[in-house]
């Protein structure tokens, strides 16, 4: 018992440890660089083995290595820490945004010709094209949510330094970390609007119409996909 305290006692300090490195030493977009090359990897490896679902198994690699990696980084998504990440100056946000909505873009036309195929659609495909869809929705809302913490807590040129740009009014007041953040932008992925944060400048307004509009119509392409899933089983 006591030699399987120690084992978990050391385990959890490495994997603090590791995520302690991780979040000094990773670009602000780390993350996301981290799996794309993960699903890039997957996507060659798929092309020797199983070239038929190799652009699906990237995508999805891809899709559960970042997912994952936030999952794993949220303890750490302090206000402290989002703050010191603000103003880094890396890739740029809006060519991450379009490599992820290229990727969407595919698997969703992967599922659309797996259901629609001429001889009909195929289990697996069909499946591995939903999984994908699905994990490809959660991914453009943590981006979107991350993206509006940066966004806030990035430091205005004015004042002493300190002061953030800021643009949304969380009830509980200064200082939201990453679940907040998390909080509204799948409230906006889910109901297009905001409910207890209350938008406050005009940029942060830019963001929350373009991300409110691409979730209406990527929520409806899924309605759309479904319904396509049910008339193929009906059919069946």
């Amino acid at each position: 018992m006591a030699k399987r305290r120690a084992r978990r006692a050391s385990s959890s300090k490495a994997h603090a440890l590791a995520l302690w490195i991780a979040s000094r030493h990773l670009p602000r977009h780390g993350t996301f660089f981290i799996a794309l090359v993960v699903g890039a990897m997957v996507l060659l490896l798929s092309l020797w083995l199983v070239p038929a679902f190799a652009v699906v198994f990237g995508a999805i690699a891809m899709f559960v290595t970042y997912l994952a990696l936030v999952a794993l980084m949220l303890p750490l998504l302090s206000s402290d820490f989002l703050r010191s990440r603000a103003d880094e100056a890396d890739t740029p946000t809006g060519l991450i945004f379009a490599v992820v909505v290229g990727v969407v873009a595919v698997c969703s036309a992967t599922l659309f010709m797996a259901l629609n195929g001429s001889e009909g659609p195929r289990v697996v495909e069909v499946s591995l094209s939903i999984v994908s869809v699905l994990l490809s929705w959660f991914v453009v809302h943590t981006m979107a949510s991350l993206h509006y913490a940066y966004e806030f807590y990035e430091r205005t040129v004015e004042g002493d330094g300190n002061s953030v740009v800021g643009g949304l009014d969380f009830p509980e007041g200064d200082g939201p970390d990453g679940l907040a953040f998390l909080y509204f932008g799948y409230v906006i992925g889910t109901a297009f609007a905001v409910s207890d944060i209350r938008v406050t400048s005009a940029n942060m307004r830019r963001i929350v119409l373009v991300h409110s509009v691409f979730s209406y119509f990527f929520n409806t392409l899924i309605v759309a996909a479904t319904v396509n899933v049910a008339v193929a089983v009906g059919a069946g």
